[in-house]
Formats: structure tokens, C-alpha cells, sequence
């Protein structure tokens, strides 16, 4: 396919988030032309600002390539007004359907073709000329008009005589054509004459047309019609009022009669097709008048032809150029398109997660103000919703819709449905403006747990309770600042009195196994149920149960069953612990047992006993204060001889608990005590340990030291030892 693109200026401006592109093409191209190709790791979407021509291209998103969809004549263009005459542009606008949504805006500019000739409104003039009108007098044409622009609307004339005639061709100074007479014109020679006008541009192909001029000579009318002036231009209101009296055409001519009469009339106007619907001139008066409203946003100037001639045979016609401006009024509001990246819900409600990073874009606005100057001018003002949404401006007329702040929907400032009103106006006066008006909805997601109150304790007291699992004992509650599954509440008992407590998903707490015990401290945890990530808290509780005489009947009652229940229960555990218990005893018996039997010669071993010596009384002993020994005075043989004897007999009484020492016998005596049965024996008491060999002397030991009694004779000494027993020595 043959390009017939041009690019003068590729980019023209390139922002952040703004680009812009020059292209310069050609008008008349062929259907299919490719006009820019996009970059291929780059998704872009067409949209429609307003003030776009999206329309007049397709665009591929796959290949990138935006496409000529319809013919473009400059022309047509400029008759539509879809462009300016002057500099015909269509603006293409695209913007990037990702991240960062940056726009991209081509601008084509089309440049005129040679593809219009120069054309007359009739393809035949005819002319009416006086006889003996004098030499240098002129016969105004009509001027040929060209669709084209600068060199190729430029018209040149020829003109082509027919035969021989007395005219020439003559440009004037404000671009009209005319016939200037050159000859004598007489009627009775020749009455009639035929030209070829030619007119031809100056483009490349030259284009070129031609109209007939048939000129006949009447019998003079002595005056014609005299302008007061060739050219009128105005300056018209868009707000005038339709039957306005616009201008007067001033006109005499000095004939009377017919003759003198004059006529006006429209003969040709600019643009052709619509100036008839909006202008009238009175055929006698010569007033100019509006007689349909003025729309500067259709069309910005006319050009009206006004042709004057009287009524007189052989009159002849003078023609008069009107151009009439129109001036723009703040008659147009402005105007906004918006495109969201995510679509409205029900066409008015803006979504926005919580939580939204700031900067955000949710929407392109595009401002139109079709006035022009200062009347489209335009500026916003955000009246609502400024906490939550801002605006970024790209240029004058396209703005950003963006997330301002941080959005937290649990914040108690901010509203569940928030208003945001973006006001947009113009710059004229009176200023008109236009209000873009939406609900902001918040979207939950789940960042806040359930919580308890926490400024309260949980500790609660019961008075005989129930024990009835169908009844709840208490009722506890989490709030959850969350929306809809987000803040919906399951609640659990936490080990280890899960199974003695169960709670429902109202907070009601039931006890599942019967309250024996004075108190119980235990956790609830209250989880929601959002889909994501589910977030919980836990809240301690003490429950105190106290039981008290006045009970009723009911009460024990229940109290009676749930004791047998427990009995049943437990029957088998009671069994299994009285088992142990006799098992455990017996172990303990056997033991003792055990200890007693290998321990008991030590006990022997470290028995105290009682010393008990029959002496007389007259006889005496004298103990020794050393810590070692004791040693008796002396005595006689009498005194001995009885002390034999008396332990002898003593002796033959208790043999069972007599024992005679022969050697050292470590046994602990701790006195001497006088005997229960006789009582004139002494005893004297040792508080000593006694070690007595069998030899003249009785020797008296202690654990730690010995001490030593000794006995002057030799005789061997017998004494009963009696365990520190309640026996009866």
C-alpha cells in the first residue's frame, strides 16, 4: 500500500503522562491508509474526548496500526466545520490501558490538494448593455469561486471573444472581474455578443472551467444605478435576534419612472448552501435582515453578493460584496467526557478499595467548550469529595481523575457513601458551568479484627448454677468494623476448657460438662469470616460459681442427676484407683518389711540399757569427775563378798536380759538405777557408755570418749544389763 504520509514534526510534546504527535498527510488519501503505528509493548484504546475524531480511523490493537476509515476532503471538512478552513486538523486520541494510562494524542494535519476548479454559479450570463455607453466603462461579472486553498484557490481569467466585440477583461483591486468597454457599441450595427470566460487556479494539475457571457445591446437608459458603496462588512452578534434589520444597501439612480426604480437581490453568497436560510433583502428598500438565528459553533462568517439595478429596459446591474462576521457569545456550556478504567456501578457510583495506593487514576476527563476566546476558556472546582478523590491536570482540557488520599472505610470520617461533585466552568460572562456529580462507594476489604471491650473485665458470678447445657451462663461480644463476610463473627473457647465450655455465634456461652469446680478462667476467640485473610482477638474470662443453702428443690434435684450421671461416668475410674491404692499399700507393707528385717541388728546394736549393781548401802563409790574414768575407794572383804553376791542372784532372776561381759561390748548405758525389788541396793547411775572386760576392773566407755571405772579387786564383776525398754528390769 502506497504511504503518502509526510511527518514534519514526530513528537511534539512528550510528558509523563501527555504525548503528543504531528502527522501531515495529504487530503483525498486511499481508504486503509496506515497513518501511525503504535509501539507493540504498549496496549492502547481508543476513546472519545468530544473534541476528537476518532471516527475517522480504525485502529488495530494487535498490530498497532491506526488506519485511514473514511475519505478525507478538506473541503467537506471545512463545510462541516469538522475543521478549521484555514488549518484543517483531526485529532486522534488514544490512552494506554495499563499503568501509568499515559494519553497520546495525534494530531493530523491535512494539507489542501488541487483537487477543485474554479467554478461560476451559471454556466450562462446574460448581459444587457446601452448603446453609446462611453469608452472605459465597466460591466461587473461575477467572479469565479475555487474550494481550494492559498495557491490552489488563486483564480486567473481569460477571456475568449466569440468575433469580434468592443469588451476586455479587467481585474479590479478588491479581486473582482469586469468588462470594460473598449469600443463604440451601436446598437443598429450589432446587437449582440458572445464571450467565453475562462477561469483557471494556480495549483498543480491546473484545474480550469468556463461560463458563457451573451451581451445585448438595448436602446439606452440614460442613468444607471449608483452605489454609495462596493463593499459592506459586519459584525453580527450570534445572539441577534431573528427579523434584526442587519444593514441597508444605499442605491439612486437619476432616471424616473422604471427607469429610476431600483431592485435589489441576492444573487450569490458564501458558504452556498446555508447563507439563504439566514438572510433576506428587501427587493425595494434595499435592508438586509436576519431571519434565522446565528450559530457561531456552525458557521463563523458569510459572504453575500448583492446585486442593484432599476427597472428600466436596458437596465444595468450593479453588484455589491457584503461579509458578514459573527461573533461568538457564552451561549454553550461546557462539556465533559469522562472514561473510567473500571466501569461505574449503576453509571453513578465510583468504586475505590480501602486502602488505595494515593495517586491512583480512575478516570480521563476530557473539557469541550464549543465557544471560542475567553467564552471557552474553562476551569473546575472539586464542591465535595476532596478528602477522598483529587485532580491531576495533563493540559487546559484534560484532566486526571485520581485517588487523593489514603482511604480507611473504619475511619469515623469517612462516610459509608460519599458525594463527589467536580464543578466545571467557562470564563465568560455570565460564566455558565456544569456539574459532574457521583457517589463514591468504599469497598471493605478485611484490615480490621473483631475486638472486645476490652475497658470491661469478664468476670462474672454465678449463684447455683443450672448445669442445664441448653441454658447459657453468660454472653459475650465482639465488634467488627469491617462490612458484610468481613465483619461477621465466629466465636471458639480456647484449650483447655474447650470441652467443658461451648459457645455459639451470638457470643452465648453454655457449660458442657458440670460446674464442680469454685472458678474457671478461660479464652474466647472471636475470628471473622473475610475471605482473603481472616483476622481475630481473644478476651479473657473468670467465671466464679458459688453454691448456696437456698437452693430449691429443683436444684438438687439436678444436682442428684447430674451426680449420678457422674457416678455412671466414673465408676470404672473409681475401681481402677482403689485398685492402686491396695496395690500401692502393699507395696509399702512389703517394703517396711523389708527395712525392718535387714536393719535390725543395728537396732540391737544401739540399744541403751540400765546398769544395775548390788552394793551395800554402807559401802560407797567415789566418781571420778575426769571424763575418762571413775575409780571407788577402798573397801573391805566383807563389803565385797556381799556385792558378789547380790549380782549373782540378780543375775539368776532375769537371765534373759543379763549378759556377762567378756569382752568390750559397746552397749550405751545411760544409769545406774537403784533396783525396783530390794531396796537396800543403791545404784549408781552412769551416764557413760560402759566397756567392761572380764578382769579386776570394770572399764566404762562412751561413743565419742572413754572413760574408765576401774575397781580396786580382781574379782570378776557380773551385771545386768536391761534395755531402755518399758520392761521391768
Amino acid at each position: 500500500m502506497l504511504l503518502l504520509i509526510l511527518f514534519l514534526s514526530v513528537v511534539h510534546c512528550y510528558e509523563e503522562d501527555y504525548q503528543t504527535i504531528n502527522i501531515r498527510i495529504n487530503e483525498e488519501l486511499p481508504l486503509s491508509t496506515i497513518l501511525f503505528i503504535t509501539p507493540h509493548n504498549i496496549t492502547y484504546r481508543l476513546f472519545d474526548s468530544g473534541r476528537n475524531h476518532n471516527s475517522f480511523v480504525d485502529y488495530n490493537s494487535s498490530t498497532g496500526q491506526i488506519q485511514l476509515a473514511h475519505l478525507l476532503d478538506r473541503e467537506d471538512l471545512c463545510l462541516q466545520h469538522t475543521c478549521s478552513c484555514v488549518h484543517c486538523q483531526i485529532i486522534i486520541e488514544l490512552i494506554e490501558w495499563q499503568s501509568p494510562y499515559r494519553l497520546l494524542k495525534l494530531i493530523i494535519n491535512i494539507d489542501d490538494i488541487n483537487d477543485h476548479r474554479p467554478i461560476f454559479s451559471s454556466d450562462i450570463y446574460q448581459l444587457n448593455v446601452m448603446e453609446n455607453i462611453p469608452y472605459g466603462y465597466e460591466l461587473p461579472l461575477e467572479s469565479a469561486y475555487d474550494a481550494d486553498l492559498e495557491e490552489n484557490s488563486r483564480i486567473n481569467y481569460e477571456l475568449i471573444s466569440l468575433g469580434e466585440g468592443p469588451f476586455e477583461l479587467v481585474r479590479k483591486a478588491n479581486g473582482g472581474i469586469a468588462l470594460k468597454v473598449i469600443g463604440e457599441i451601436d446598437r443598429e450595427e450589432k446587437d449582440f455578443y458572445q464571450y467565453e470566460l475562462i477561469a483557471y487556479d494556480y495549483g498543480q494539475p491546473r484545474q480550469q472551467s468556463s461560463t458563457k457571457l451573451y451581451i445585448t445591446v438595448h436602446d439606452r437608459n440614460d442613468n444607471s444605478v449608483v452605489l454609495a458603496q462596493a463593499h459592506i462588512h459586519l459584525h453580527v452578534s450570534e445572539n441577534t435576534p431573528v427579523g434584526t434589520e442587519l444593514t441597508y444597501v444605499n442605491a439612486t439612480d437619476q432616471d424616473i419612472g422604471l427607469n429610476g426604480k431600483i431592485h435589489y437581490s441576492i444573487s450569490n453568497g458564501l458558504p452556498s448552501s446555508t447563507w439563504m436560510d439566514y438572510f433576506r433583502i428587501g427587493e425595494s428598500t434595499g435592508i438586509l435582515t436576519l431571519v434565522s438565528s446565528l450559530d457561531y459553533e456552525s458557521e463563523q462568517s458569510y459572504r453575500l453578493t448583492v446585486q442593484v439595478r432599476d427597472l428600466g429596459e436596458n437596465s444595468l446591474a450593479r453588484f455589491l460584496s457584503i461579509d458578514i462576521s459573527i461573533l461568538d457569545e457564552n451561549d454553550n456550556f461546557p462539556q465533559a467526557f469522562v472514561t473510567f478504567v473500571d466501569p461505574l456501578v449503576n453509571n453513578s457510583i465510583i468504586s475505590i478499595s480501602e486502602n488505595t495506593p494515593v495517586g491512583q487514576i480512575l478516570a480521563h476527563i476530557s473539557l469541550s467548550d464549543q465557544d471560542s476566546g475567553f467564552n471557552g476558556e474553562m476551569s473546575y472546582k472539586i464542591e465535595e469529595g476532596e478528602d477522598i478523590l483529587g485532580i491531576k491536570t495533563l493540559d487546559q482540557k484534560s484532566l486526571l481523575l485520581i485517588v487523593n488520599h489514603l482511604i480507611d472505610r473504619e475511619d469515623k470520617n469517612i462516610k459509608e457513601f460519599n458525594q463527589f461533585v467536580l464543578t466545571i466552568s467557562d470564563h465568560g460572562k455570565p460564566s455558565k458551568s456544569i456539574k459532574l456529580e457521583y457517589q463514591i462507594e468504599i469497598v471493605d476489604i478485611n484490615d480490621s479484627p473483631p475486638l472486645f471491650d476490652q475497658t470491661k473485665e469478664c468476670k462474672i458470678h454465678l449463684k447455683n448454677p443450672q448445669n442445664q447445657s441448653d441454658h447459657p451462663l453468660f454472653t459475650v461480644q465482639a465488634i467488627d468494623a469491617d462490612q458484610n463476610e468481613n465483619s461477621e463473627i465466629s466465636y471458639f473457647i480456647l484449650s483447655p476448657h474447650d470441652k467443658q465450655f461451648r459457645i455459639n455465634n451470638q457470643g452465648q456461652i453454655f457449660n458442657s460438662e458440670y460446674l464442680n469446680q469454685s472458678s474457671y478462667h478461660f479464652q474466647i476467640l472471636a475470628q471473622d469470616h473475610g475471605k482473603v485473610i481472616q483476622l481475630n482477638s481473644t478476651y479473657d474470662c473468670h467465671l466464679f460459681i458459688s453454691v448456696t443453702n437456698h437452693s430449691n428443690n429443683t436444684s438438687n434435684i439436678s444436682l442428684m442427676k447430674n451426680i449420678r450421671t457422674w457416678k455412671t461416668y466414673y465408676s470404672y475410674t473409681y475401681v481402677i484407683i482403689i485398685s492402686m491404692i491396695v496395690l500401692t499399700l502393699i507395696g509399702l507393707i512389703f517394703c517396711l518389711y523389708k527395712f525392718i528385717f535387714i536393719h535390725r541388728r543395728y537396732y540391737q546394736e544401739n540399744k541403751t540399757y540400765h546398769l544395775y549393781v548390788s552394793i551395800p548401802r554402807k559401802s560407797y563409790y567415789i566418781e571420778n569427775e575426769s571424763p575418762g574414768c571413775s575409780s571407788t575407794s577402798k573397801t573391805d572383804d566383807h563389803t565385797f563378798e556381799e556385792h558378789d553376791r547380790l549380782v549373782e542372784d540378780s543375775l539368776s532372776d532375769h537371765q534373759q536380759y543379763s549378759r556377762t561381759v567378756e569382752h568390750s561390748y559397746p552397749s550405751s548405758i545411760s544409769s545406774i538405777s537403784k533396783l525396783p525389788h530390794d531396796s537396800t541396793y543403791e545404784s549408781v547411775s552412769l551416764s557413760k557408755q560402759i566397756s567392761r572386760p572380764l578382769s579386776s576392773s570394770t572399764t566404762c566407755t562412751s561413743i565419742d570418749t572413754e572413760a574408765s571405772l576401774k575397781m580396786k579387786y580382781s574379782y570378776s564383776t557380773v551385771v545386768r544389763l536391761a534395755e531402755e525398754e518399758n520392761s521391768d528390769v
